[in-house]
């Protein structure tokens, strides 16, 4: 049994054009900015991004997440200003929250740097794969996270002035799935804990996360490149296809449940799941196909007329 699938075609997308303003950002440099908002995007599971529409800048950001289930960051999107240059992103965490907790590295546990050899420059998505890490975050819990570049080695982080008006606690804003909550924070600058904090700020990027059974993770999604889709926690010698479509909130489908594709779906060549239920597939990404929006999801079939949907992923062609 197979997705009805059907070919789909690439959309065009106006930018809207608005007025600049001068601003001195947080690093004290200055620059000028478009305005415009970081209102909601679409959420699915096993991502959730909190959008890339940036207006300042310095070193890092501090948020606080909020698992509904066990769960294992694989990579984040981040934001840096600076295109075409090797970046190396530190990951810190703290039971409890980050507020509070802004100024010392006191009770926050490294996680790990990593490193993207070619930034994708500003509002554009630079990935960073965490995979493997080994740190879960325990559902019902709340943990603090510090997302941090060397500002000092020029890797400037991309963020947005926080509202004030959000549904997070003094007014923070807040993202949310049905895993997964992030609350805003503050901006820091370098050196990363004793530096500068500044408040309010919205981390300007997309975390995704695997919480166990079939997973979906997307790396490379960049015009022009080779994408990979990667697959974990198929049945052995089963097949994975993996579609996307340019629109999400797809209907449910009889067979498969709830599907995040709206037609028309493209899928790509099946794979066939290894012995430890793994896949990889590649895709080649359209030279001219920077800022364009696309939805993921992968569906393993394990027997006639039956099969098991990963996670859909909402991303942005860098």
């Amino acid at each position: 049994m197979k997705l009805p699938l059907i070919a789909g075609a690439l959309c065009a997308f106006a930018p809207v054009l608005a007025a600049q303003q001068s601003v001195v950002f947080d690093d004290g440099t200055t620059g000028l900015i478009t305005p415009n908002s970081s209102g909601s995007t679409i959420q699915a599971a096993g991502s959730l991004s909190t959008g890339f529409a940036s207006n300042n800048q310095f070193a890092g950001n501090m948020i606080d997440i909020a698992p509904t289930v066990d769960m294992e960051i694989t990579g984040l999107d981040v934001n840096i200003l600076q295109a075409g240059i090797p970046v190396d992103i530190e990951v810190w965490y703290i039971p409890g929250t980050g507020v509070g907790n802004e100024a010392s590295s006191a009770g926050w546990t490294l996680i790990g740097t990593y490193s993207n050899p070619s930034s994708a420059g500003q509002d554009l998505p630079t990935f960073v794969d965490m995979s493997g890490n080994g740190v879960t975050f325990s559902g019902g819990s709340t943990y603090g996270l510090f997302i941090y570049a060397d500002y000092s080695a020029g890797q400037t982080m991309r963020y947005t002035n926080g509202s004030g008006a959000g549904t997070g606690p003094g007014g923070a804003d807040q993202w949310s799935n049905a895993d997964l909550t992030i609350t805003a924070n503050c901006g820091k600058g370098n050196p990363g804990f004793t530096g500068s904090t500044f408040k309010p700020r919205n981390w300007s990027g997309t975390m995704y996360y695997e919480t166990g059974g079939f997973n979906l993770t997307v790396t490379n999604l960049v015009a022009g490149s080779a994408a990979t889709a990667a697959t974990s926690g198929a049945a052995p010698g089963t097949t994975v296809i993996v579609a996307y479509s340019l629109r999400g909130g797809g209907p449910t489908n009889t067979v498969f449940g709830p599907v995040d594709l709206s037609l028309p779906i493209q899928q790509l060549p099946p794979a066939t799941a290894d012995g430890a239920g793994n896949t990889s597939t590649t895709a080649n990404i359209p030279a001219g196909a920077t800022g364009v929006p696309v939805w993921i999801q992968a569906v393993n079939i394990t027997g006639p007329g039956t099969g098991v949907l990963s996670n859909s992923m909402a991303m942005t062609i860098g």
